[in-house]
């Protein structure tokens, strides 16, 4: 009689442990919840973006250097690849999206990237001159000079 019972007590076991396996890779996988992914994404990514606002010299100077970068990748391609990446430029497409599609050989990837380094301490470079720029509006903005108190 013992031997009746243990076959369905075996199944039942199998039956709850594959269960609880289950649930808890199910409950691995995280659920992205409108409600808090925003919050964590911006206060944990390094690539979260800050409104910035540029001059108009600002803007310019960036719109000039991406208008390089380009020329310059555009120099590197042969004519597939160039139609592809005007093309994909006009559909305003990321540009290293762009580049992975491309299929570039070995030289012309260290090349491309050289340029998007430059390209990238470029705008590094003008949006430090913004961040030297004393603002009106900031706190302490006009300059203490440093005199003994008298008593």
């Amino acid at each position: 009689m013992s031997i009746n019972s243990i076959k369905p007590l075996s199944v039942f076991s199998t039956i709850f442990a594959f269960a609880t396996i289950l649930h808890g890779v199910v409950l691995a996988v995280p659920v992205p919840n409108s409600a808090t992914t925003p919050a964590s994404k911006t206060q944990t990514s390094p690539t979260s973006h800050q409104t910035i606002e540029l001059t108009k010299q600002q803007r310019l100077q960036i719109q000039m250097a991406r208008q390089q970068r380009d020329k310059d990748i555009e120099a590197l391609l042969n004519r597939s690849q160039d139609t592809k990446f005007k093309a994909a430029l006009q559909s305003r497409q990321k540009v290293r999206r762009v580049l992975t599609s491309l299929e570039l050989n070995q030289a012309q990837q260290k090349q491309v990237e050289s340029i998007l380094q430059t390209y990238k301490l470029q705008v590094k470079k003008i949006l430090s001159s913004q961040a030297s720029q004393p603002t009106s509006n900031s706190v302490g903005s006009n300059p203490q000079t440093s005199q003994p108190i008298k008593k």
